[in-house]
């Protein structure tokens, strides 16, 4: 019967040392207190009782009300006729064992009667004392079976939403990594035969980018780490277009150790570098990093890019937000648009 609480093997043998211990704490408080007022009784005497006691706590808390729970609409009426029953027959039991006592352990024949009147009332008493019991512990094992399946649920769905975030991370980096390598391998196609120098720049530069893809798979890494790929995208594009892209990386880390989840950095400089007009020497495109012990914000400014061919739906900051909301719930601001001619993307992450 204790398997339709306790489920598996630790659980139950954990269960059963604890319930043995709990039963000897209160035989022994019960038998103290009841001794020192009325006088000690044989060990048998003990031995009956409270076999018979702890039988109808189990079986009222495991059997009757467990099984009674399965359809409650259908056994609400049952319920109290079964307690009664259960009653019932306990203190018909409890009577036999006092006459058995009384006849062959005490040999008392003043009390030689199986239905003697005078123990009724206390028969009655202990067995819906114990049904009592049985029926407080039945709701209590409920509450903390139903809170541990809460708590299994909350669990199961934190692990959910790690792996969507994950699988995020790794399409986002499956969208940067395509378009950066295929744009590279072309300039180095180019360069190696007109600037070998520049060609190896490209390729150490796309073989660092290309390792961090591949080998960073956690859920935030250090900021410094995102920064190096960064300068590594600003530095290819700047071999691609010989270093006439107008545009200022600033970064200003007073805390090295902060962290952010992966490709956000990354996402913003590509959209830049996409959606920018990175040729006006007026208006140079801005990525701004800031980290302190309270907080990492990122920016960047950039002119729109006039190529109607390169159209902005803003699909990766939609995504960005969605995976800033999941990872940091309420701790981030998150704000971009259009100011004047300028289109900005501001975030801080609160630490």
């Amino acid at each position: 019967m204790v398997k339709i609480l306790y489920k598996g093997p630790l659980k139950l043998k954990k269960a059963l040392f604890i319930h043995i211990i709990c039963w000897m704490v209160f035989i022994i408080y019960e038998v103290s207190i009841v001794g020192y007022m009325s006088g000690f009784r044989p060990f048998i005497h003990y031995l009956l009782f409270y076999i018979i006691n702890i039988s109808i706590f189990y079986f009222h808390s495991l059997f009757l009300l467990n099984y009674s729970s399965a359809n409650f609409t259908v056994n609400l009426w049952r319920i109290p006729l079964f307690v009664v029953l259960e009653i019932f027959v306990y203190t018909i039991i409890s009577l036999f064992i006092t006459f058995l006592l009384n006849k062959y352990l005490y040999h008392d024949s003043s009390q030689e009667k199986l239905l003697n009147y005078q123990y009724v009332p206390t028969s009655i008493y202990r067995g819906t004392y114990f049904v009592l019991y049985g029926t407080g512990y039945y709701f209590l094992i409920n509450y903390v079976r139903k809170k541990e399946k809460t708590l299994t649920q909350a669990i199961e769905n934190e692990k959910l939403q790690n792996e969507v975030l994950r699988a995020e991370q790794d399409f986002l980096r499956a969208q940067i990594n395509p378009h950066l390598l295929f744009n590279t391998l072309s300039f180095i196609k180019y360069a190696a035969k007109k600037k070998p120098e520049e060609a190896d720049e490209a390729v150490m530069r796309l073989s660092s980018i290309m390792s961090f893809a591949l080998d960073n798979n956690s859920q935030s890494i250090l900021l410094n780490k995102e920064i190096d790929q960064v300068e590594n995208i600003i530095g290819l594009n700047q071999l691609r277009y010989n270093r006439t892209l107008n545009i200022k990386f600033k970064q200003n880390l007073e805390n090295d150790q902060a962290t952010i989840i992966p490709i956000i950095l990354l996402t913003l400089a590509e959209n830049v570098f996409k959606h920018g007009n990175l040729l006006d020497g007026n208006h140079p495109a801005e990525i701004n990093v800031e980290a302190t012990q309270e907080y990492v914000l990122l920016q960047t400014r950039n002119l729109p890019s006039q190529d109607n061919k390169i159209k902005s739906h803003h699909t990766g900051l939609t995504n960005m937000r969605s995976r800033l909301e999941q990872f940091y719930k309420d701790k981030y601001h998150f704000d971009y648009g259009q100011d004047g001619d300028i289109f900005k993307v501001d975030i801080k992450i609160y630490l």
